[in-house]
């Protein structure tokens, strides 16, 4: 590929009006690093990640007992139980009660176990799914920075063949005045240095709508100058030509979010089947409290209200307990929660051979299209060898008189389309080795993953 990358450099020099006076020139990767920070959808799937690693968190807290404290003030009015003696008073008394209560599952068929498995799983999965966004926001990123390219580079050609048109119009004028050339020459001249005039600023105006494109891809502010490096060099690491799709599969299986995602998914629906069916089974719980109250009522044998201390040590009660609680209809709640957990796995699972299934394809598609753009690109690089010495031989022809003016644009043409075609080829052959790449490693950066 060195052959590629010196001629693609021909044709994109460091410079184009729009972004002549720029200072910094952007790096692919700073662009997709850029969009990465500043993206909303991708901040937006962070928090996702967090709330996914909260219920995670929260599903092993959930393994620690429950501990309550609780207390009620009782005012009684008129005719009232006395609970000091348990009978009939006539007096108006309040009473405070005060408790504290514990209690912990031992066995609740593995629910609490499976949920943590299943939070951990989903907790994966959602990380999973925030690299999936980031990858779609860096190929965006990637398709607008080479459109950039490739406007910037189509630009260029058209100021040369708009500077040759120039020229060619004045050597035209110049003959004509000898009267060396018939007035219609210079008629035709004129009429294509318009069109090519034309076509420049047309290339222009399409430069800047790529450019707000890739600003728009990157959240960058619309009104900054974005200049980007036209220095894109292959980042491929060895032979794509002894890549088989077998190989490639089963490294991008390894290497992309993707089947990770949809495998995650898979196992997390599994795990809630399994919850599902734990609501089912018997559940044993341990429980453990402490309770005590005072009362206005309780005195001693002088009449007196016994103190609040000695009434809370007094009046004091602990408890131990194991208890037993085994389902029996629940108006089928737990058959319809069973039901569904079910059918999600099933959807689970389409997901996961639809998503494994579009990733051979993707990989099949990989290949086969950069082995076409590679072919294209030699085929482009052979004609316009070729259309180069067409449209010097017709120079040449054109100042002796032996074409006229249009056979010389033809070929003129004819050199400013292959030009075109190296460059469009060339930017589609390194996209598709990015992309290779990508498959291979999960990486869309030029560095190392």
């Amino acid at each position: 590929m060195n052959r590629f990358r010196i001629i693609l450099l021909l044709l994109l020099p460091a410079f184009s009006p729009l972004y002549l006076f720029a200072q910094k020139a952007w790096t692919l990767d700073q662009c997709i690093n850029f969009a990465w920070d500043n993206n909303f959808s991708v901040h937006n799937q962070e928090l996702g990640v967090r709330i996914r690693k909260t219920d995670y968190k929260q599903s092993m807290n959930d393994l620690y007992p429950s501990l309550g404290f609780q207390t009620s003030y009782n005012q009684y009015f008129g005719r009232s139980i006395d609970p000091t003696t348990n009978s009939y008073i006539d007096v108006k008394f309040y009473n405070n009660y005060y408790g504290l209560s514990a209690s912990l599952d031992i066995f609740n068929g593995f629910m609490k176990m499976n949920t943590i498995s299943m939070q951990k799983l989903n907790f994966e999965a959602e990380k999973n799914k925030l690299q999936q966004v980031r990858n779609e926001v860096a190929f965006a990123v990637i398709n607008g920075y080479f459109n950039v390219l490739l406007q910037q580079g189509l630009s260029q050609i058209a100021l040369e063949n708009y500077k040759l048109s120039r020229s060619q119009l004045d050597y035209t004028t110049k003959f004509v005045e000898l009267g060396r050339k018939p007035g219609t020459d210079l008629l035709e001249t004129e009429a294509n240095l318009a069109s090519d005039s034309f076509l420049l600023v047309q290339s222009y105006n399409l430069l800047d709508q790529a450019g707000l494109s890739l600003k728009y891809q990157m959240n960058f502010p619309p009104t900054d100058s974005l200049t980007i490096d036209t220095l894109v060099p292959s980042i491929f690491q060895g032979s794509i030509d002894t890549l088989s799709m077998k190989e490639l599969y089963n490294v991008a299986s390894n290497a992309l979010p993707d089947i990770m995602y949809a495998k995650n998914s898979l196992m997390a629906a599994k795990k809630a089947v399994q919850v599902s069916k734990g609501a089912f089974s018997p559940r044993l719980g341990f429980y453990a409290g402490w309770n005590s109250q005072y009362m206005q009522t309780s005195r001693d044998s002088l009449n007196r209200i016994i103190p609040f201390s000695d009434q809370i040590t007094n009046n004091s009660s602990e408890y131990l307990s194991l208890g037993l609680e085994i389902p029996l209809f629940s108006k089928f709640s737990k058959n319809t929660s069973l039901t569904k957990s079910k059918l999600r796995y099933q959807q689970a699972k389409v997901q996961f051979d639809d998503i494994s299934y579009k990733l051979m394809m993707g990989v099949e598609k990989s290949l086969t299209e950069w082995r076409a753009a590679r072919a294209e690109y030699e085929s482009a690089l052979s004609q316009l060898a070729k259309n180069l010495k067409a449209y010097q031989a017709a120079e040449k022809k054109l100042d002796k008189g032996l074409i006229n003016i249009i056979e010389f644009y033809i070929q003129k043409n004819k050199w400013i389309r292959a030009k075109t075609e190296v460059l469009r080829t060339g930017l589609q052959v390194l996209l598709k080795e990015r992309y290779i790449r990508f498959l291979m490693t999960g990486s869309l950066l030029s560095g190392k993953p």
